[in-house]
């Protein structure tokens, strides 16, 4: 408390600025340090004694010095935060011992006591107290003391949880000149309360699991060094009771690097026992590696044959990280070979080179299906004619591979029985009438490949080469398809073809095969199953629907044709009309067409030519309608309209075709009739225009 007409004393004045604050704060970076000197040197200059003729300064850093600013710090003794402040204050008048003392005096107990609620705020104190005496006072304590507080501040204030601070904190206070300061007791006990320990192992832990060794390099390579230092060493038994093999680990940092990217991801996995190999040695023999501590077998890796290599565990990783430089299949190739089979072996490893040494990441994917679909087929017939029609190409091109990935008799028997595996479910979808392309053309690109394969050729019946050669082409089983699904009557005459093409079982490869099969003969023209454009198609696919399946086949395929020379527009508005066989349709068609041919049958409008196939088209519609559709047409179109379509008529059929030719109760009397009757009772432009759909 001031009190007016005297002079504050070196306490108020303290108080007074914001150091205690920032101690409190934990923000040494905030203490006014400047401000506090000069409070300092204001009492020095107060307490020195006066004689006669003058005033006698007192020297800082004596014993006379130190003597009087000791007694000064009595008097704020115990009051936290300010006694550590008046500290600071004086550290630069006080000597090195006294500074020393001074500093040690507020050094917190290292033995744990519970009743010690302001333990925390005492040590964050002391610490700072070390930190700022580098610029009050730089003999009272060490660089190394120094660094040690910073760190160790960290760690108690919550702000370093990670690994690499308690690296950064052994480090600092792994040397012997923090013994005084900050003891090894002191520092368990920080550690202690901040779950250091549990962190670590936890953390480690997760990543070990992980195989993240990359991540766990990170945080653990600078082990070995801190472990050199004897009180680093005391602290690392308590703390982290796992750290000799952490720092015994000697990865190589370049392959555990490849294998953070993405590409290995989704075999992480499945590829864990490789990967382990490559991580610290968990056997306890401190070795650089897993796979250096012994040439025992490894989970997942069977009983690797170390009688004629102890080497095949390095081969093996080497072997990963040629798989990786060249793509993902590479490396499913290597897990289907060495990890899938549980057979880590010298030959499994020869079966992973030779494939590599194509340096193609395609064909090792069709290895890999081969050797799966070889050591356990899939029940799904696509999987297994998939396996043997993209592997069997590249063991034809690259005939050292073949010894390799399997017995050749092997593969002459499992490869017929896909082909008959799938050719009897493709027999099954015919007799249900939902015959699958998809199926039909693994089948296709199986037999072709069983063709070219004329190394298997010895192993079967040359019958069975016959009945290869006599399998539909492509095009011919999707001619097949097509008639299968638009049309439904010749369905068991089209079945025969197909089942007499598919039904040769395996046995037939090695036993007398059955009659040969039934060439097939294309009577449908290729403009119905050719691939087109999304306009043709849509046409195609009316003219093949129910609504439009009763037409003439030649006139529908000659407008089909003809859609290929037409405009985009054209064909589109086509398809837009005919949503079905209706008198509505009929009538739309020929106002359509009627635009294009003005004055005849085939009429020229700029440079284009209607062909007269549209016409037949329009023809043939009519004819199809039920009788009466004159009747139904002059009932429901307005007189506008009726008169419309007549015209229409009229220049689509100048001959008046669509009178002679059969449909049904259109003549000229019965037309006239109708017009002059609708004359009479509707007035011109009455009525719903366009009418109903009859």
């Amino acid at each position: 408390m001031l009190v007016p007409g005297r002079k504050p004393s070196w306490q108020q004045r303290l108080r007074q600025t914001k150091a205690i604050d920032a101690l409190k704060a934990g923000r040494p970076d905030l203490f006014p340090l400047g401000e506090v000197q000069r409070i300092a040197n204001w009492l020095l200059k107060e307490k020195s004694p006066t004689s006669t003729f003058k005033k006698r300064q007192i020297i800082p850093r004596t014993e006379e010095c130190d003597q009087i600013l000791a007694n000064e710090l009595s008097t704020v003794k115990g009051e936290l935060h300010v006694h550590e402040a008046a500290i600071i204050t004086f550290l630069p008048l006080l000597s090195y011992d006294q500074a020393r003392g001074q500093v040690f005096s507020i050094r917190p107990s290292s033995v744990p006591d519970p009743y010690d609620i302001f333990f925390d705020h005492k040590l964050s104190a002391y610490l700072q107290c070390i930190i700022l005496s580098r610029h009050a006072n730089s003999d009272a304590c060490s660089e190394d003391e120094v660094n040690a507080a910073q760190e160790l501040l960290g760690v108690a204030r919550g702000a370093a949880k990670d690994f690499p601070s308690i690296l950064r904190l052994l480090r600092a206070v792994g040397h012997e000149t923090c013994e005084a300061l900050l003891p090894v007791a002191l520092v368990k006990k920080v550690l202690k309360k901040s779950h250091y320990r549990d962190n670590l192992i936890r953390e480690l832990e997760s990543l070990r699991r992980q195989r993240k060794w990359f991540d766990a390099y990170k945080l653990s390579y600078e082990l070995r060094d801190v472990a050199d230092l004897p009180r680093a060493n005391k602290l690392l038994q308590d703390i982290f009771p796992q750290y000799p093999m952490w720092a015994s680990w000697r990865p190589n940092v370049q392959r555990i690097t490849s294998w953070e990217g993405a590409h290995l991801a989704p075999y992480r996995a499945k590829l864990g026992p490789v990967l382990d190999l490559e991580g610290p040695d968990t056997t306890g023999q401190q070795r650089g590696t897993l796979r250096m501590s012994s040439p025992g077998a490894f989970a997942g890796l069977g009983r690797p044959e170390f009688s004629s290599d102890r080497h095949i565990l390095d081969r093996l990783l080497e072997a990963l990280d040629t798989c990786l430089s060249i793509g993902p299949s590479s490396v499913d190739l290597l897990i289907a070979l060495c990890i899938e089979s549980n057979s880590l072996s010298n030959r499994s490893l020869a079966q992973v080179v030779s494939a590599l040494e194509l340096r193609d990441d395609p064909s090792s994917q069709a290895l890999a299906g081969l050797v799966r679909c070889v050591s356990a087929p899939t029940t799904t017939p696509n999987s297994n004619t998939w396996a043997f029609s993209s592997a069997l190409p590249i063991l034809t091109a690259h005939p050292h591979l073949r010894s390799n990935f399997g017995a050749v008799s092997e593969i002459a028997r499992r490869a017929p029985a896909a082909l008959s595996t799938a050719q009897r479910q493709f027999c099954q979808s015919l007799a249900e009438s939902r015959p699958s392309e998809r199926l039909a053309d693994s089948i296709l690109a199986l037999g072709s490949t069983l063709l070219k394969a004329h190394w298997l050729h010895g192993y079967w019946q040359a019958a069975y080469v016959d009945m290869l050669c006599n399998l539909p082409t492509g095009q011919e089983m999707r001619v097949m398809l097509n008639m299968l699904e638009n049309t439904p009557s010749p369905t068991t005459r089209l079945a025969s073809p197909l089942s007499t093409s598919s039904s040769s079982s395996a046995a037939t490869a090695f036993t007398t095969p059955s009659t040969p099969p039934t060439p097939i003969v294309i009577t449908e023209d290729p403009v119905w199953y050719s691939k087109l454009d999304i306009e043709r198609d849509s046409l195609r696919r009316l003219f093949r629907g129910p609504a439009m399946r009763e037409l003439d086949t030649k006139i529908t395929t000659a407008c089909l044709k003809q859609s290929l020379a037409e405009p985009d527009g054209f064909v589109r508005e086509v398809s837009c009309i005919l949503i079905g066989n209706t008198d509505q349709v009929c009538v739309n068609l020929a106002k359509f067409l009627g635009n294009w041919a003005p004055e005849a049958a085939v009429a020229t409008i700029g440079a284009r030519v209607l062909h007269g196939c549209w016409t037949d088209l329009l023809l043939d519609l009519m004819r199809k309608r039920p009788p009466g559709m004159l009747e139904r047409c002059a009932e429901r179109l307005t007189l506008r309209t009726w008169e419309t379509w007549l015209e229409d008529l009229g220049r689509l059929y100048p001959d008046h075709r669509y009178l002679e030719q059969g449909v049904s109760g259109f003549t000229d009397q019965r037309i006239e009739g109708l017009t002059l009757m609708k004359r009479r009772s509707e007035p011109w432009g009455t009525g719903t225009r366009g009418g109903a759909n009859p």
